[in-house]
C-alpha cells in the first residue's frame, strides 16, 4: 500500500515540479557534455566495479563525473563524497523522497547531462532525476512518467532476444545510450 501511494505522490509532484520550474531543455551531444550526473543501481556490497568503471571512462574522455546510487539497505559502508553518494533507505522518507540535502544538491550544481543506466524504477533516484539541473537528460524509458528528455525504449530488442529487463546489464545500458549521444548531430 505505502508503494502505491509513494508512486501516486511522486506522479503528483512530476506535474506539479513539470508546470511551476522553467527547465532549459537542449540535447547535449556527447563530446560537448563537461558534467554528467550517473544515477545507478548499487550492488549490495556497495563496490560497483562496472560502475566505477564506466566513471573512469568518462573520466578518461575529459568529463567531470557525479554518481549518486541507490541500494535497497538500512545501513551502508560506504562514506558519502561531493562526487559519488550512494543512497539507502534512512536517505528518504517512508514515500521514498530524498531528504532535501540531496535534492538540494543536485538543484544547485548545473550538469550538462544526466546519464540513468538504472533498469528498475527506484523512486528514490527518480526524485533526483526529477530535480536535476541537467541541460539533458538520458535514460531507459520505464514507466509513462516523462523524465527524460532523450529516452532509449529497448522493450522491443528484449522482446526479440526472449530476456527480461532484469537480465539487462546496466553497462550495455549505459553503451547504448552513449552510442547514440555520439551519433545524433545537431546544429544547435
Amino acid at each position: 500500500m505505502i508503494k502505491k501511494i509513494a508512486a501516486y505522490l511522486f506522479r503528483k509532484k512530476l506535474v506539479q515540479f513539470s508546470k511551476n520550474v522553467t527547465r532549459t531543455k537542449a540535447f547535449v551531444n556527447y563530446d560537448w557534455a563537461k558534467s554528467i550526473l550517473l544515477l545507478f543501481e548499487s550492488n549490495y556490497s556497495e563496490r560497483n566495479p562496472e560502475t566505477k568503471r564506466i566513471i573512469e571512462q568518462l573520466q578518461l574522455d575529459g568529463k567531470k563525473v557525479t554518481a549518486i546510487g541507490y541500494v535497497e539497505k538500512k545501513q551502508i559502508v560506504t562514506p558519502a563524497y561531493p562526487d559519488f553518494r550512494i543512497l539507502y533507505t534512512k536517505d528518504h522518507n517512508i514515500f521514498q523522497k530524498p531528504e532535501s540535502s540531496v535534492l538540494t544538491f543536485v538543484q544547485e550544481n548545473e550538469f550538462d547531462l544526466l546519464i540513468d543506466i538504472t533498469n528498475r524504477e527506484f523512486l528514490p533516484l527518480m526524485y533526483v532525476a526529477l530535480y536535476a539541473n541537467a541541460k539533458c537528460k538520458s535514460g531507459m524509458k520505464k514507466s509513462e512518467a516523462d523524465l527524460f528528455d532523450f529516452s532509449i525504449d529497448i522493450n522491443e530488442m528484449l522482446y526479440e532476444k526472449e530476456l527480461q529487463i532484469d537480465d539487462l546489464e546496466y553497462t550495455f545500458l549505459f553503451d547504448q545510450i552513449i552510442f547514440y549521444l555520439k551519433s545524433i548531430q545537431t546544429n544547435d
